[in-house]
């Protein structure tokens, strides 16, 4: 039996601090997320499509399921977020009658102000680790994305009961 997998009498406390971590986690990237939001006047919807942009032009449609919106709402949004200078329609180099939204240099800065710093901050907290450590660091992480990913979903199509 490998050290990660053996028993251990604290392993129950250690999983109830890890779980309670994560909330905390979570709940402290929703309150930065909703401080940059508020700052940049946007609400949750419109932040979330511009990080779904932060790696580059999106359509339309990814932007709606990005930011949880119909099709309709979407268009909506994307038109008040160019008309804000945060966002602009491109044809697509490939298909030019596909147009693609792209974030404005100028909201890449601003959010740059914001995000950069985590990144780098993250950046040297991470090479504290040991490769091992790390791809254990990204094991989990990968585990717990995809966990969070299908409860979503989940509670997305469940019903109310």
């Amino acid at each position: 039996m490998n050290e990660r997998n053996s028993p251990d009498k604290h392993r129950p406390d250690t999983q109830r601090n890890i779980l309670h971590l994560i909330r905390q986690w979570q709940d402290a990237t929703q309150a930065f997320d909703e401080a940059v939001g508020n700052k940049l006047g946007l609400i949750t919807a419109e932040h979330r499509c511009l990080k779904a942009l932060l790696d580059g032009p999106k359509t339309a449609g990814a932007l709606a399921q990005a930011s949880g919106l119909t099709p309709a709402a979407a268009t909506s949004m994307i038109d008040r977020l160019e008309k804000r200078g945060f966002v602009e329609r491109q044809r697509d180099g490939a298909d030019r009658r596909k147009v693609l939204v792209a974030m404005t240099r100028p909201a890449s800065d601003t959010l740059d102000k914001f995000y950069e710093p985590i990144a780098t901050e993250g950046s040297a907290m991470l090479a504290k680790f040991a490769p091992a450590d790390l791809s254990i660091i990204e094991d989990f992480l990968q585990s717990a994305l995809a966990l969070q990913q299908a409860h979503v979903e989940r509670t997305m199509s469940e019903p109310l009961a």
